[in-house]
């Protein structure tokens, strides 16, 4: 942990001067950026205003008002360190720091910097948890738990940040699982870790993760297993074997195969009701709105034209296998034979990378073997579980689009895509 980590105790006097809410936000804005990064602020008619903090879950914002930069005019870039605030005679407040940007002569020391301010007006606002900040690439075993691990986490830095009151009963309910579930998932994603076909293939290093499973999350993890019906695992937590290597080896592995997509099934449904109540990310920028309009748009009416069944974000069809059915899964190739039926998805993931808002391809395929699964309800997400070869997900980098494309190249990519389904479908 580092100095920054800690509120500094004179700062924590200061912010008591101000309301719940606004003490809640001078606080993540000392934590977030004091010592950190450089400050993200726009100064439009004497208000300051600062992007304390954006994750998947929400984002902090602090609006200093009727500022008053004290050594001239107001910096192009801003470091802050050495935070520290005063309550002025005027009724005003000051903020004094050293910003490490400021430019130098040669020879000369930094010095403080300051400015006064007569409010503020702190903001936090909430998002639904469908759009992450991952940069999806050729991952595809890692790629569903990565998606959950990030949102457990966002769940959990709200709690952090805001408070347990800021947490509906979804969220407290995601949490309470996280807790159990947070070093297999940690595990399971470690580069180190592999995970073949079948539970004596799969390789991790037990001593990468923090662990500190104790009776009462064991009895909860039991539990929860259990009502999916996944006796074995539940059995296992019930005999507090939760950290003994050969049951996190059959979890590993379970979490790799088709009974592992009951698990994701049931974690994605509670994220689904986390956010329920929350509004989009997208609808927090203009600009971002539009992009992800004119994308869904064009998305829309490709999959339309192509008798594609669903709405975005999500597509389904129903083609007719080859005679023979190819399928690769980590350089080993199943051949089916004269299946009769081919469900074929695509999905759309949403994320802001580099400051950027991005929309991912992915597609999937499984060739049915199960009467009691519905596949029409199915997305490509479902298709990233192991099933011999009669499942198959995919990124499809080639199809990724960016809020900084144009217009022509958002229609070239969606072009793109048309090629891409008439390969899928055959035609």
């Amino acid at each position: 942990m580092s100095n920054h980590d800690v509120v500094d105790e004179d700062f924590h006097q200061f912010v008591q001067q101000f309301h719940i809410e606004e003490q809640r936000v001078l606080l993540a804005f000392y934590r977030e950026l004091v010592g950190k990064r450089k400050i993200p602020y726009k100064i439009k008619d004497r208000n300051f205003s600062v992007n304390v903090q954006m994750c998947q879950g929400f984002a902090v914002d602090v609006e200093f008002q009727d500022v008053l930069i004290e050594d001239g005019r107001h910096p192009k870039e801003i470091f802050m360190d050495s935070l520290r605030g005063e309550r002025l005679e005027d009724g005003r407040y000051r903020l004094s720091f050293v910003n490490r940007l400021a430019p130098l002569s040669e020879g000369q020391a930094l010095k403080e910097s300051s400015f006064s301010f007569s409010s503020l007006r702190g903001g936090v606002r909430l998002w639904d948890y469908h759009v992450h900040t991952l940069s999806l690439g050729k991952d595809t075993a890692g790629l569903p738990w990565n998606m959950i691990y990030e949102t457990f986490m966002a769940i959990e830095q709200k709690r952090d940040v805001l408070g347990m009151n800021y947490l509906n009963v979804s969220e407290q309910k995601a949490l309470a699982i996280f807790r159990f579930m947070r070093p297999y998932l940690q595990l399971y994603l470690q580069p180190t870790t592999k995970i073949g076909f079948g539970k004596s293939t799969v390789l991790f290093d037990h001593e990468k993760v923090v662990w500190g499973l104790d009776k009462k999350l064991q009895e909860q993890a039991a539990e929860f297993f259990a009502g999916l019906g996944l006796r074995r695992l539940a059995s296992g937590f019930s005999k507090e074997a939760g950290e003994n290597k050969e049951f996190i080896r059959e979890l590993l592995y379970t979490m790799r195969s088709l009974k592992g997509n009951s698990i994701y099934r049931a974690l994605s449904g509670l994220i689904q009701d986390c956010g329920r109540e929350h509004r989009g990310l997208n609808e927090s920028d203009e600009d971002m709105n539009m992009f992800r309009s004119y994308v869904r748009e064009r998305i829309n009416k490709v999959f339309l034209e192509h008798g594609w069944k669903g709405s975005y974000p999500s597509y389904a069809a129903v083609a007719e296998p080859n005679f023979v059915e190819v399928s690769s899964i980590y350089r080993k190739q199943y051949a089916y034979l004269n299946e009769k039926i081919k469900f074929l998805y695509f999905d759309f993931v949403e994320s802001i990378v580099d400051n950027q808002y991005h929309i991912t391809t992915l597609s999937g395929m499984i060739l049915p073997k199960n009467s009691n699964i519905d596949y029409r309800k199915c997305t490509s997400m479902d298709c990233f579980f192991l099933d011999g070869g009669r499942r198959n997900g995919a990124v499809i980098e080639d199809l990724v689009f960016k809020e900084s494309m144009s217009r022509k190249e958002i229609r070239e990519k969606a072009e793109q895509l048309a090629l891409v389904l008439d390969i899928q479908m055959g035609s």
